[in-house]
Parts: structure tokens; sequence; C-alpha cells
């Protein structure tokens, strides 16, 4: 019986300290530029450090084109931009309902919505963004656990996770590497914009149909009914697309009229630049769905103008 005692105190003192170097560890994953800045965007949203009355969300055509600096000042409004990189509508959900948890709530959210929101994925975008903040996390299991890979022992058991070395010590050196700014951040209010060239190969381009995954679709009415049980005034937009790439998408107009039809159930806002002239110009674009850092600002100007008859203090 002595001898199971000091077995058990051998095992719970292993236990403890585990505890503390996964804790450790992780909070020095969560300052580094990690990702495209997707692991220190989910720790200021944690840390409850990303007040905005104007809050913007959706996947990266909402990251790295929607200017939260340009809104607040054409808009006289706080902004943050809260865009998740190559994200469906599932996970920027769970981004939003953890930004309502740790921070005040937002006047205004700004969501833009893409053809591909609601495509089925078979696994999350980046999946290792998610990992410094998965030791017993239930809420990000629940969110994370269909997508494939996703291991439950991973958020159970401190430093399993952590388990391939030779991956995470090479991400951290890519990590050093990002220019940051004087706070440590990779982005600017959540913003990120890119000065590059266009790159299409349109011989290379196929067209395609968007898996539209109706068991998901859900979300966004308990969105809007979250928004409006919270007071949250909720505009949605479409993005510009580079107009030659949207007859890419097969299903592309099916799609959009979709969430029109959700829209107009509750009333509610839907500013569309497929056809806008920014759409018309390669110069604004890197590729046919993400425009470089002029095109985000021609959009974000544009976008904080038609934004003024929603956005009202």
């Amino acid at each position: 019986m002595k001898q199971l005692k000091w077995v058990l105190i051998f095992l719970f003192t292993v236990f403890i300290v585990a505890v503390l170097l996964d804790i450790y560890y992780s909070n020095q994953l969560k300052k580094m530029a990690l990702f495209s800045g997707e692991v220190q965007e989910w720790n200021q949203i944690k840390e409850g450090k990303t007040k905005a009355d104007l809050a913007i969300f959706g996947s990266s055509r909402a990251f790295i084109q929607i200017n939260p600096e340009i809104l607040e000042k054409e808009l006289n409004v706080n902004s943050y931009n809260f865009g998740l990189n190559g994200s469906k509508f599932k996970m920027q959900f769970y981004r939003f309902n953890l930004y309502l948890k740790h921070n005040p709530k937002p006047k205004f959210v700004v969501w833009n919505l893409d053809t591909f929101s609601f495509s089925h994925i078979d696994e999350v975008f980046q999946p290792n963004q998610y990992v410094p903040f998965m030791l017993w996390n239930c809420d990000l299991y629940t969110s994370l656990k269909e997508y494939k890979d996703t291991n439950s022992w991973d958020f159970i058991l401190p430093l399993y996770r952590y388990r391939d070395q030779d991956y995470w010590q090479d991400q951290i050196a890519r990590a050093k590497k990002e220019e940051v700014h004087k706070d440590g951040l990779f982005r600017d209010e959540g913003f990120k914009s890119y000065d590059r060239k266009w790159n299409v190969n349109w011989s290379k381009l196929e067209k395609k149909k968007s898996n539209f995954d109706f068991k998901v679709y859900p979300l966004l009415e308990e969105l809007i009914k979250r928004c409006e049980k919270e007071n949250i005034k909720l505009v949605f937009t479409i993005a510009p697309e580079y107009i030659k790439g949207q007859d890419y998408m097969l299903n592309r107009k099916e799609v959009i009229s979709r969430y029109q039809q959700t829209l107009d159930k509750y009333n509610l806002p839907l500013l569309d630049y497929s056809y806008d002239s920014i759409s018309y110009q390669q110069k604004y674009f890197y590729n046919t769905t993400h425009m470089n850092f002029k095109g985000a600002d021609a959009f974000t100007k544009q976008l904080s103008q038609d934004l003024k008859k929603y956005i009202k203090q």
C-alpha cells in the first residue's frame, strides 16, 4: 500500500509538471506570428484585448480586404477585423462566439460571405493554429471534432499535441522571420494587406461547383438570431471578385441567391460587389478572389460609403 502511495505521488507530480510545461509552452506560442498571425489573433480575442464597436468577420477575403483604419476614418467608429484565413462559416462563427464571450459586444457587425463559405470540407485550414488553445477546451473540441485528424487526446493529455517537435521548431523559426509591429503583432487591428502581383494561369484554372453543406447552413440563421438577441446591427457583404473568374464557380449565382433569400427573411442587407467597377479591374487583384493592397483600400473606401446608412451612432 505504501509503495502504491509513492507511485501515485510520482504520477501526480509528473502530471502537474506536464501541465505547467504545457501552459508555459502554449503561452510562448500564443505570442508568435504563427500561421499569418492567426494564433496571435485567437489569443487577443481570448484575453479580451479586441474591443470594437464595428467588428468585421469572414474569411481571408475579409481579413486582407477590409481595412479597419479606413472604416474608422470614414465612419468615426472603432473597428477591428476578425477575418479568419482560409476558413468556412463554422469556424468564423466559433470566433464570433468566442469574441462575445471574452469581449464587450460590438454595436455593428459586417460579415463578408463567400460563395464557398458553406462548402463542405473534411479538414479545417491550418488546423495547428488551434493547438495552443486545445487543452481541456470543450467548446473548441466540439467545433473541430467532425474534421479529419482531430484527436481527442490532443485536448486531454498535456504536451501530447506537441509531440512532433521538428514541425513546431520549424513553425517557430518561420514565425520569427515575419515582420511584426512594435507591439509584436503581425496584423494591424486584425488586418493585413499584401502587395502581390497578378498570378493566375487561366489554362490551369478549372471550373467547379461549391459543394454546399446544408448541415452547416442553419448556423447563418443562428448568427442572425444571436445578433438580434444581443441588439447587434448586422450587415452582410460579398466582396469583389475578378469578373472573369466568377464564371469558374459554376453554381455561384445559386449560392448567392440562397443567401439573399435567407437575409430577406430577416430584412437584412446584403451588399453584393460582384458587379462593382472594382471587380472589372485586374490591377486590384492578385488572383480571382483576392485583392492586393490597392484593391483592399479602394474596396474599403467604397464599403465605408455604403455602410453610412446602416452605421448610425
